[in-house]
């Protein structure tokens, strides 16, 4: 059966000028078929560079005669998720990694009757081949590579010798165990010439040196300046990180000093090669990397407590990778943090500087809520002057690999839900990525004071100041005055953890 919509038409008449003017309303209806709302409707299909594209992600539309239209697709749940309003405007449809090119979405109109008319399209789109596990961990699944620089939270040293002790490796990608000695600074880097292969520098010494390593398997070194030092080819083999217990979860290889650093420790003194082309993955996470190698390749000797180097790497830029996971099927959940500071949501001077200050120790912090009686006394703030039990320290939100984000109780029970987008934001030391969000999804989604001066209560979009794979800080300044960072006007923060 089709579907129709009812229009009104309305005949206007008006009588000689001696009597007073009438307005009279014929209600004739006029039925139009979808077939016909599907002609008044022109998608254009584009590139990123607004080329036609047959394969193209983004669309352009327009409608003749003049009609509003919504155009929607379905998440797996069945879920509707809008992509556009209006009549006329732009979309995007980008699926994640593996999907099917063949991607459907629905313009809709709403009759007269208040009764909807859905005409389905059908368009070919470009879409990434999925990729493997551990190159989604090396090199981001939503942006192609993945930087990663120098990591001293693990024990200090970024670079050195240890025993080749075996055990679970991840204890030494996250306390350092088995290591004797390592490099702490730029400083100390310099008066280790002796490992280099040509005994000179060449800027991976610096802290702020960082490694690019990209999903078409291209390892690349810059300086802090962002000059080239090398670059070199990578493949990983027999990844599984099934076995939190086990030594390894892969073998990276590369060519011959790919990485930063790429020295094994006392080569001379040993008569060994200075490149070691494998590596022991021993910890791999979407912002963590720890390798070993064992002096000579002597893979066998593992237990020894023989001699073997490490590095410790730590990457920000994967975003999605931190905040959710890989693949449409991720799933991550975010709890409250009063690890921080003790206060989990507050306000604080919106300072600038370093984000991950904010983060790490809660610069600028003024004020903040500590626990859930705490959250009870400031119903001043929220929307409705209500409870709905995301006050608890149980209450977590949810973010999917399918962009949405869903709000629940201390007890489970779901507040409310919708969807969320991050924009990564690089070389920027306040912030690493923008996050918005349908308002009121985040855990007590409520800017601060924003009654006494007259704001909207709930953000949509939200500042990521500081993120790792167990930490995510937010903050918004009152108003979303962004362009006040570094006055030390007021702004509210959000401490959030790993759930």
């Amino acid at each position: 059966m089709k579907k129709s919509i009812l229009l009104f038409a309305v005949a206007l008449g008006i009588l000689t000028s001696c009597d007073p003017i009438k307005e009279e309303k014929d209600f004739s209806l006029y039925t139009v078929e979808a077939s016909q709302i599907d002609g008044a409707v022109k998608i254009t299909q584009l590139d990123a560079d607004g080329n036609p594209a047959t394969d193209g992600n983004y669309f352009t539309y327009t409608t003749s005669p003049d009609l509003n239209v919504t155009i929607y697709n379905k998440l797996s749940d069945g879920s509707e998720n809008i992509l556009a309003r209006g009549m006329s405007g732009s979309f995007v449809i980008k699926p994640k990694r593996g999907s099917d090119p063949q991607q459907t979405f629905w313009i809709r109109v709403v009759g007269s009757d208040n009764q909807p008319v859905d005409v389905e399209k059908t368009y070919t789109v470009f879409v990434q081949q999925d990729l493997d596990p551990e190159i989604r961990l090396l090199a981001s699944d939503a942006y192609g590579s993945k930087t990663w620089k120098w990591d001293a939270s693990v024990s200090g040293a970024v670079w050195g010798n240890m025993g080749y002790c075996g055990g679970a490796g991840s204890e030494v990608g996250i306390s350092g165990a088995g290591q004797w000695w390592g490099v702490t600074s730029e400083e100390e880097f310099a008066g280790q010439l002796q490992h280099a292969a040509d005994g000179a520098l060449h800027g991976d010494e610096s802290m702020d040196a960082t490694m690019v390593i990209s999903d078409e398997g291209i390892i690349t070194c810059y300086d802090k300046d962002g000059n080239v030092i090398r670059n070199g080819s990578f493949t990983v083999e027999g990844f599984d990180d099934s076995d939190p217990s086990a030594w390894r979860v892969g073998v990276l290889k590369t060519s011959p000093g790919a990485i930063l650093w790429p020295y094994q420790i006392n080569w001379a003194d040993n008569g060994f090669d200075p490149y070691p082309t494998e590596f022991e993955i021993v910890y791999l996470t979407a912002d963590k990397m720890t390798l070993v190698y064992p002096d000579g390749g002597a893979f066998d000797g593992l237990g020894s407590w023989s001699e073997a180097t490490f590095w410790h790497f730590k990457s920000d830029s994967d975003v999605e990778g931190m905040a959710v996971g890989y693949g449409k099927t991720a799933e991550k959940s975010w709890t409250w943090d009063d690890s921080v500071s003790g206060a989990v949501w507050g306000n604080m001077g919106y300072c600038g500087g370093a984000g991950s200050d904010v983060g790490i120790s809660g610069n600028g912090q003024w004020w903040g809520v500590t626990s859930e009686e705490e959250f009870a006394g400031q119903l001043q703030h929220s929307v409705d002057g209500a409870l709905h039990g995301d006050e608890s320290f149980d209450a977590y939100f949810t973010l999917s690999g399918e962009g949405t984000i869903v709000r629940h109780a201390g007890d489970g029970s779901v507040i409310n839900s919708g969807t969320f987008e991050f924009a990564r934001v690089d070389g920027n030391p306040w912030k690493v990525a923008d996050l918005t969000t349908t308002a009121g999804t985040i855990l007590w989604p409520y800017q601060i004071n924003w009654a006494d001066n007259g704001f909207d209560a709930q953000p949509t979009l939200f500042e990521v100041v500081y993120l790792t794979g167990d930490k995510m800080t937010l903050v918004y300044p009152d108003g979303g005055a962004f362009d006040g960072l570094g006055n030390w006007g007021e702004a509210t923060f959000w401490h959030f953890k790993a759930k």
